[in-house]
């Protein structure tokens, strides 16, 4: 028993030995974390609407000296994740960015993303929480997260619905690219089970608009009576409008008084996910920006 406690002891104090050498990095381990930082630097100067930089640009942007900069291209080159045109003189990302992206396409999709999100922002709110993404001229609920209150919708996820009524569908509309809204309102005319008018698309259109002002709308009993709802875009990469995220419930809680800390919680779901998907509204198209810029709400 003894030499068991005392064997424990010497397993302990040499534990924490190791731990206490492992606190101390040492200085070539150093240089290496540090060189990694700047490889990361240098690849994160690439974006949408600059995928080809000089190594003046890329010392510029970086503050590392050319003869740096030269050399942890050389090795990023070595490795396959940049590629230097002989002719320009200019890098561009290489083919392992391509690879690691599908994979990370195959195992974070839209739903697995949004829903840890969705969660969340029901467990902040405590109202029904979801996400809405496009469906030929309708849209799909794709993912649903209850709150804990005790009186809840009874959408269902992958319910598909109006894309022309409610704050989800018209959220998408809104922020759709011109030409794509203008086709499906002209299908909305067209498809008899809707049959918008021209009046009513008229409407349609002005209240759209409205909602590219804001950057998100809040609408009571638009879809289902007594009920009232709030919604937000989500934007890809690209900047282009992908999905909607809507917080919904009963009018005397989800109304106009409530907005404000409804909103505080949509736009930091709506964010993150954008996020996650990567949209960087520094260097998106200017109607993600804008919208960013412009839906954060009062304090």
């Amino acid at each position: 028993m003894n030499s068991s406690t005392g064997g424990g002891d010497a397993y302990d104090s040499g534990a924490a030995m190791m731990m206490k050498g492992k606190a101390k990095p040492t200085r070539e381990e150093d240089r290496h974390v540090e060189a990694v930082l700047r490889m990361i630097d240098l690849v994160e100067c690439f974006r949408k609407n600059r995928p080809g930089l000089s190594l003046t640009e890329l010392s510029d942007m970086t503050g590392l000296q050319k003869s740096r900069v030269l050399r942890l291209c050389g090795t990023l080159i070595h490795k396959g994740y940049l590629i230097r045109n002989d002719e320009t003189l200019r890098y561009s990302l290489g083919s392992k960015f391509m690879v690691l992206g599908r994979i990370y396409e195959q195992t974070n999709s839209l739903a697995a993303l949004s829903r840890p999100i969705i969660k969340e922002l029901a467990g902040q709110t405590g109202e029904t929480s979801s996400l809405f993404i496009l469906q030929g001229i309708r849209r799909l609920c794709l993912v649903r997260e209850d709150g804990d209150q005790p009186v809840r919708l009874a959408n269902v996820q992958g319910d598909i619905l109006d894309l022309h009524r409610g704050v989800g569908g018209k959220v998408l509309l809104a922020f759709a690219e011109d030409d794509e809204r203008e086709r499906l309102m002209r299908a909305f005319a067209d498809d008899p089970s809707i049959a918008l008018s021209r009046a009513d698309a008229n409407r349609l259109r002005e209240e759209l608009e409205v909602i590219r002002r804001d950057g998100h709308t809040l609408a009571l009993e638009d879809v289902i009576p007594a009920v009232g709802s709030l919604a937000a875009p989500v934007f890809d990469y690209a900047g282009r409008c992908c999905a909607s995220i809507a917080v919904a419930g009963p009018i005397p809680r989800v109304s106009p008084e409530r907005k404000l800390v409804l909103l505080e919680s949509l736009l930091a779901a709506t964010a993150e996910l954008s996020s996650r998907l990567g949209h960087s509204p520094d260097v998106d198209g200017p109607r993600a920006e804008r919208v960013v810029s412009r839906r954060r709400p009062p304090r």
